[in-house]
C-alpha cells in the first residue's frame, strides 16, 4: 500500500492549524497552541491509523444497515 501520510501547519493567529493525513488518506485538522503540541497530533494521528480505519469501517457498516432497514 502506498501510504498516504502527509501533514500541514499554517500559522493561524496566535495558533497552529494543523492537517495531518493518515496512511488511508483520512484527514485531521486541529488548532494547537505551539509546534510541539501540532507535532504530537501529527504523531499520534499517524501511529492510530489502522484503528482509526477500523472504526470507520464498523461505523459505515452500521450506518449501511439502518439506511437498508429503513428502506423496507
Amino acid at each position: 500500500m502506498l501510504s498516504k501520510r502527509n501533514y500541514k501547519l499554517t500559522p493561524s493567529g496566535d495558533m497552529w492549524k494543523v492537517e495531518a493525513w493518515n496512511d488511508y488518506g483520512m484527514k485531521r485538522t486541529v488548532y494547537e497552541d505551539n509546534v510541539m503540541s501540532a507535532s504530537e497530533i501529527i504523531m499520534d494521528w499517524w501511529e492510530s491509523s489502522e484503528k482509526e480505519f477500523n472504526k470507520m469501517n464498523i461505523q459505515q457498516k452500521c450506518i449501511n444497515n439502518l439506511v437498508k432497514k429503513d428502506l423496507k
